[in-house]
């Protein structure tokens, strides 16, 4: 009995291997065990097949991660920029900086591994996808450069040098230009830009091509502009200086620039440094701009609200004193709901960190719901995506490595990982989070 068994066992397992050899594959060859995935890519390689990405920067160790959207796991490891040491691997450890020929330092009470002029590394910061045209950006904030990428295999195109601490960035997808503005946070001159200079550039298959200058308060001391962000379809840019607390509407048909005050002064001089609202982002929809202000001190942090077209200020939701709102995304073209990262306490000591999401009719902005570091591992949530069926968010954490997948119709956490590449240093920031909507 038992030899008759494994007769059969034999049999069936030779009639299964026959089977499979037989099958034809999209190659149209019988058993070359090719498929055609959703993409149309035939090959027999599953680790190939498209899907939805989530693209998040690692600053300290000069990567950039990709994640599968659906599933909320690591794709691949992308190395940008050049090669050299980023001293902000090792804030962890002084002993491990110093090994590194990096400097030990303290800044306002807080130990940090700095780099010269050989190791600042290149910090990728802010990525910025076109997926119409196929690309993706990441802005290279210490190495004063911007890079394309190429969607569907993520490889390189292009970089190209545009110095003085390139941050945020925002495309206009129709005429093939990005828009870059520049990284300046109060009291770190390591990490404060000297101009008042917007870069724009035009992108191809070809690559990258610096087209000009935009000078947004001429006359105006180092003003530094960050926040940015774009009506393609009225043709205007905006940006916000996180120095003066000033947002700047700029004209780019013909040129005219507009500014005001967050604070509603109407006497304001946008060249004057004020420091009291400190806005990092702002967004379009659907003919309001949207403004973070991360403020601390005395002021709560807040989320404007402004009627694109004048700059008349709408409403503001405010958090409280500790909160730092920081990286913001808006919903699809029907929906009425903003998401927020909160990064808590600017002193470094915790607090007020978390994750909120607003909503907007045509005169307020209302609280949905706000997530206070549930699972008690938020750090300084950073970055922020939203997934092609609204359902999920993607926060990164710029202090302990690790993004968060929240559920965005309640806020609750959902899983989190950490990106830390341990073999390269014991500190990873995380920055930037950029997802498709589209399978690639």
């Amino acid at each position: 009995m038992k030899f008759i068994i494994l007769t059969l066992i034999f049999i069936m397992m030779n009639n299964c291997e026959k089977n499979s050899l037989g099958v034809t594959g999209c190659d149209g060859v019988v058993g070359s065990g090719k498929v055609l995935d959703s993409c149309g890519t035939c090959d027999e390689d599953p680790s190939n097949d498209c899907l939805r990405k989530v693209y998040v920067t690692n600053q300290s160790q000069d990567y950039v991660t990709v994640l599968n959207a659906e599933v909320d796991t690591v794709v691949k490891n992308i190395k940008v920029g050049f090669d050299s040491v980023n001293c902000n691997s090792f804030n962890n450890d002084e002993i491990e900086c110093e090994q590194n020929g990096c400097d030990w330092m303290n800044h306002n009470g807080i130990d940090m591994c700095m780099g010269t002029t050989d190791n600042v590394g290149n910090t990728p910061h802010f990525i910025s996808i076109d997926e119409t045209n196929g690309f993706w950006f990441v802005t290279l904030m210490d190495a004063g450069y911007i890079e394309q990428y190429c969607i569907k295999e993520d490889t390189l195109i292009d970089r190209i040098e545009i110095g003085d601490l390139p941050s945020l960035s925002t495309i206009d997808i129709q005429n093939k230009n990005i828009y870059i503005s520049r990284m300046n946070m109060p009291g770190m001159p390591s990490m404060s830009s000297a101009t008042n200079v917007i870069n724009k550039l035009s992108y191809s298959n070809n690559g990258l091509v610096d087209e000009l200058e935009i000078d947004i308060c001429n006359g105006c001391s180092s003003i530094g502009p960050h926040a940015i962000s774009i009506d393609i379809y009225e043709h205007q840019l905006y940006t916000a200086s996180i120095l003066t607390d000033h947002i700047f509407k700029i004209n780019l048909i013909s040129n005219e620039i507009q500014w005001q005050s967050l604070s509603d002064d109407t006497n304001s001089n946008p060249n004057i440094i004020t420091q009291v609202y400190k806005p990092i982002q702002s967004i379009n929809k659907n003919g309001y701009l949207f403004v973070t202000c991360s403020a601390g001190g005395d002021i709560e942090g807040q989320v404007q609200m402004y009627n694109s077209s004048n700059l008349e200020k709408i409403d503001s939701y405010n958090f409280d004193v500790n909160s730092n709102p920081w990286h913001i995304i808006v919903g699809n073209a029907n929906s009425n709901r903003l998401y927020v990262t909160l990064s808590g306490s600017a002193d470094g000591f915790g607090g007020g960190e978390g994750v909120a999401c607003l909503q907007f009719t045509d005169s307020e902005l209302s609280l949905v719901w706000q997530n206070d570091n549930l699972s008690g591992t938020m750090v300084e949530p950073h970055g922020i995506a939203l997934s092609f069926d609204e359902e999920k968010l993607f926060v990164s954490d710029r202090s302990n490595g690790k993004i968060y997948f929240l559920n965005a119709l309640d806020g609750e956490l959902l899983d989190e990982m950490n990106l830390s590449i341990t073999s390269i240093g014991s500190s990873t920031a995380l920055g930037g989070v950029a997802n498709t909507q589209n399978l690639w």
